[in-house]
């Protein structure tokens, strides 16, 4: 369970990430009550975070400038917490049985929308991506794509968000 007494040193990515869903607020957006309901189901989820929309495919398979807007983007909001856009909820779940338990947390949270991502959806989505085939070697990419179509990683991924 995060403890937000427990030092920085001794924190894990997952801490970090609660702390940052804990200081968001907008809209119908309740990070009390989905960080509650989250650690009193752990094993419904690997991990969750907060990030911005990054499955929209066509704008970010069409640009080579996607990464570049993003990082000036980040630098302008880094200026003003009040306009940091962290503002899609990831949750991966621990395995495909387990996303209709997290929709209806989704629902219970109020999320106007929530998409969900299959193992096949992350794998073709991942498997497109030029920038990142570009990073990492083509045979390395396919065999991890494999690995995801194969369930051997990569769990499905909600992405909720509130207007």
């Amino acid at each position: 369970m995060y403890d937000p007494t427990k030092s920085l040193a001794a924190a894990t990515a997952q801490d970090l990430w609660t702390a940052l869903l804990l200081k968001r607020r907008f809209n119908q957006f309740e990070p009390e009550r989905i960080v509650q309901d989250l650690y009193a189901q752990p094993q419904l989820w690997q991990k969750f975070w907060l990030g911005w929309l990054t499955f929209d495919i066509e704008f970010y398979q069409d640009t080579r400038e996607a990464p570049i807007t993003r990082l000036l983007e980040m630098l302008v909001y880094a200026q003003d917490e009040r306009l940091h856009k962290n503002d899609v909820l990831y949750i991966q779940s621990a395995d495909d049985e387990f996303v209709p338990a997290l929709l209806g947390f989704a629902k219970q949270w109020q999320a106007d929308d929530c998409q969900v991502y299959d193992r096949a959806q992350l794998a073709e989505i991942l498997g497109r991506m030029t920038l990142l085939k570009e990073v990492i070697e083509p045979e390395k990419m396919e065999r991890h794509i494999d690995r995801w179509k194969t369930r051997q990683s990569c769990a499905p991924v909600l992405a909720m968000w509130w207007d």
